[in-house]
This record gives C-alpha cells, structure tokens and sequence, in this order.
C-alpha cells in the first residue's frame, strides 16, 4: 500500500528482487504495487540470482561500496564514461585502476 513504513533500507539488485517476487507470488496473489515491480524487474534482469551474487562477489575484490556494486550489475556499463556515471553514487573520484579492474569484471559477465 502506498505510504507505508520504511522497513527496510537494504539494496538489492534487479535479479534479486525478481526472485524474491517470484517466491511472494507463489505464495499467493501480488499486490498492485509487487505487480508492477515484478514486471519491471522480468524486463529488465539482465541475469539470474546466482550469476549476479558471483559478479558481485568479484566486484567487491575490487573495493567499492554495496550500494555501487548493485548499481553496476543493473546498469552493466559498457565503457568508462558510463561507469564513472554509475559509480556518482559513491560521490568520490576512483583511480584508473580501479575502473579499468571493474570494467574488466563487467565484461567478464556480460552475455
């Protein structure tokens, strides 16, 4: 319902969220609000649960924060410019190395 308590403040990625929607659903009848989330996330999941725990696994060996690693999975970037982009969100500048290590992990799991 619209205007609920925060419960929770804990990031998940797309595929995450996907398969905790399709484990309510089996459960019984979404609401509205869980509907249009699990369709958003059936359209844009880019891969399963298991394949985005390993990526984020690897991105974290890289040293950046949660809630940039979730940003990174959804998003996939494609070159540097894109993930200087998403990486706004840790609001602070990263060394070269440091994008080229997560650019190097984002292609490893592209399809």
């Amino acid at each position: 319902m619209i205007g609920k308590d925060h419960i929770s403040g804990n990031p998940v990625t797309v595929a995450e969220s996907l398969d905790i929607l399709e484990e309510r659903k089996k459960a019984g009848e979404l609401g509205y609000e869980q509907q249009i989330a699990y369709d958003h996330a059936k359209k844009f999941a880019s891969m399963d649960l298991d394949k985005a725990k390993k990526f984020a696994a690897d991105l974290e060996d890289v040293g950046i924060s949660k809630k940039a690693i979730i940003k990174v999975i959804d998003v996939m970037p494609a070159n540097e410019v894109q993930l200087k982009n998403v990486l706004l969100i840790e609001k602070k500048t990263f060394e070269a190395d440091v994008i080229k290590k997560v650019l190097e992990v984002v292609a490893k799991y592209k399809k």
